[in-house]
């Protein structure tokens, strides 16, 4: 049987890479392969298959500079610590926020992509009459005619005129 590579302790998890030409593996034990961030619960391929970061012989365990939390720790609750977890952990968390936001990573707008006609009709409708206040309070009647009259198209089924 294997041993770890870190420690003397039967080796549970081998990861096996051959990048350009050449040949690397990797041997840990449980203990070493959760301080690496990898879960070793059920068999399941999605484990092997999501690791991101090249392994190396030095690789060193990351950790939260203000609240300690280590990547295996976010693996078992789901939950990061501290707003810096997002930092420090940015790379392992990067497919995770992507699997999540349909493969987005930025900030995309307030509305939802699949938002209907329908809401966007109705927010629209109540911007406009919000403005239609406005400009009555202010006597400002040119500007409340012509909200009427985008208002009173919406509501006939036309098209809506940006001012």
């Amino acid at each position: 049987m294997t041993s770890c590579d870190y420690c003397d302790k039967p080796a549970m998890y081998h990861d096996v890479r051959i990048e350009n030409g050449a040949h690397t593996t990797l041997n840990l034990c449980q203990e070493h392969a959760l301080e690496a961030g990898i879960s070793l619960g059920p068999i399941d391929l999605s484990i092997v298959l999501n690791v991101d970061a090249p392994f190396s012989q030095s690789q060193q365990v990351i950790s939260c500079q203000d609240c300690g939390m280590t990547i295996a720790q976010y693996k078992e609750t789901s939950l990061l610590g501290c707003p810096t977890c997002y930092e420090t952990f940015s790379e392992q968390l990067k497919h995770v926020i992507a699997n999540v936001q349909d493969n987005r990573t930025q900030h995309v707008g307030r509305a939802p992509a699949a938002a209907s006609r329908d809401v966007n009709c109705h927010l629209t409708i109540r911007r406009l009459l919000r403005e239609l206040e406005h400009a009555v309070t202010q006597e400002q009647y040119e500007e409340a005619a012509f909200l009427r009259d985008e208002l009173r198209k919406i509501h006939e089924g036309g098209t809506i005129h940006e001012n």
